[in-house]
């Protein structure tokens, strides 16, 4: 189980030191871009051929450049895929292959953790795609089962299920084929088996409304531009710089200011990758969406990032929509929304994000900076309710600048709280953490968990204690009537 890769030397060893960084980290970028002309490849000469050869293309293709990033741990994709498809052949369609496959696809992910351990540092090894691979494979297996629920109820399933639900079991060569899909394999995005089942046919490409390359190296080459912001910015302020004694001797200021720039350098580096791999699921027509309004062909089918909501985020809402996107509707639609028998929202989103920090590691940074994410929407919750209600702000909203002023606070509030909120998932463990928090006085901490104090003079001057009903009100001023006083006095007297 504990396949690492190991120093191999070589061309890319010294191209990695001469731009800073680590082999496997360029080894995963050059797989990654390996996908291009690989997937324009396929749609030139075999996107029109027998579904079986492409299966067979992606999962050579696939297996190959697995094998160059990491290694022999590529087997491990291997075994996880013969389970799945042994336990479908065997139980497919039942719960107990549900429990079964997410308990078995989940607990060889968290082994594979232990072992790859390495202290603090992130190490590019087998598990990488694997945490990628196990959401597909246990996603599938639901797909499957859902399939079974639509023959006995088909009025049981939402829309997401019966778009996504498996009739049949898949044959093994479809499951190493999806699983190994060069745009998919090493950081996803997530996509059906079902989804990917269309895509391999040649009807879909004749479909197809357009070429979808224009669209793919564009995303290629905002990618280029994250990972050159990211490693520039690298050179300046380095992914461990809140760990540093650089740090720790910064006035609070500084600190503050430059915790804003260090979470766009590290962010930049989940970007690019992102970009990369969407584009080369865009070239291949893969992500093909549909069309808009005006009949122009959507490609955004495999998006994993979006930028224009992420950059101008006014709300830490904005940024979990916006960011790593897939996972988000992948948990949202396998885990979230099946916990609804529970009818109780806190437990389902603590439950979700407890499956998404098991799903990322054993380190308690994952952890923290889900708790960070559950008190920060909780925050927001409040906030709005209590906006919406507010007759203030409905007078401000009428004002021409309301607009621009919030949009400006919010932005600068998500900014700022945004680094606090990520510190934990870089440095991972919990001395680490503390000392980074300590040094700028757990500051986000007192802004979330202090809110039910600091909050109540806030809500006492937007929501001011309600005036007394107009009926009450006149019913203690207006003076009584003489019929009335009559009857009182006749009532006493008797």
């Amino acid at each position: 189980m504990g396949t690492k890769i190991v120093d191999m030397g070589g061309w890319t060893k010294d191209a990695a030191e001469s731009l800073g960084g680590s082999e496997a980290g360029l080894k995963l970028i050059l797989g990654q871009l390996a996908g291009y002309p690989l997937l324009l490849f396929y749609r030139k000469f075999l996107s029109d051929k027998d579904p079986k050869l492409q299966h067979v293309y992606f999962t050579l293709s696939g297996l190959f450049l697995g094998h160059w990033v990491i290694g022999p741990g590529v087997v491990h994709s291997i075994y996880a895929i013969i389970f799945t498809y042994l336990l479908l052949t065997i139980a497919g369609g039942t719960l107990l292959s549900v429990v079964v496959s997410f308990s078995f696809h989940l607990s060889y992910l968290l082994v594979g953790y232990w072992y790859n351990n390495t202290g603090d540092e992130y190490d590019i090894s087998w598990t990488m795609p694997q945490c990628v691979l196990c959401l597909r494979l246990i996603g599938l297996t639901i797909d499957v089962y859902d399939g079974a629920q639509l023959k006995l109820n088909p009025d049981s399933l939402s829309k997401d299920q019966v778009k996504n639900c498996l009739t049949t079991n898949p044959d093994i060569l479809e499951m190493l084929s999806h699983s190994f899909f060069i745009g998919g394999y090493f950081v996803g995005p997530q996509f059906s088996l079902r989804k990917f089942q269309e895509f391999a046919s040649p009807a879909y490409h004749v479909a197809l409304p357009s070429s979808p390359s224009r669209f793919g190296f564009k995303r290629l080459m905002i990618g280029v531009a994250y990972l050159a912001g990211h490693l520039i910015g690298n050179m300046f302020i380095n992914e461990d710089w809140p760990n540093s004694e650089n740090y720790t001797n910064s006035s609070l200021p500084v600190k503050l200011f430059c915790l804003l720039l260090w979470v766009k350098i590290i962010l930049a580096k989940y970007i690019s990758i992102w970009l990369m791999a969407e584009g080369v699921c865009v070239v291949s027509g893969l992500s093909y969406n549909g069309s808009y309004e005006d009949g122009s062909p959507c490609w955004t089918g495999c998006a994993n990032v979006k930028l224009r909501r992420l950059e101008s985020a006014t709300r830490f809402g904005h940024y979990i929509e916006a960011f790593n996107i897939n996972t988000n509707g992948w948990v949202a639609t396998y885990v979230y929304k099946r916990l609804k028998f529970m009818n109780n929202r806190n437990i389902s989103q603590i439950t979700t994000l407890v499956f998404l920090a098991l799903w990322h590691g054993w380190h308690p940074g994952y952890y923290l900076t889900f708790f960070n994410e559950f008190i920060s929407m909780g925050f927001e919750a409040e906030w709005a309710k209590m906006w919406a209600k507010s007759k203030k702000v409905e007078l401000w909203k009428l004002h021409p600048a309301y607009q621009t002023v919030t949009s400006i606070i919010g932005w600068v509030y998500v900014h700022f709280f945004l680094p606090h909120c990520f510190i934990p998932f870089p440095l991972k463990t919990a001395s680490r953490i503390f000392a980074a928090y300590r040094s700028v006085y757990f500051v986000h901490f007192l802004f979330y968990l202090g809110w039910p104090v600091w909050g109540r003079p806030v809500k006492s001057y937007l929501l001011p204690p309600k005036a007394k009903s107009v009926e009450a009100t006149k019913s203690e001023s207006t003076p009584k009537s003489v019929e009335t006083a009559k009857s009182e006095d006749l009532t006493k007297s008797k």
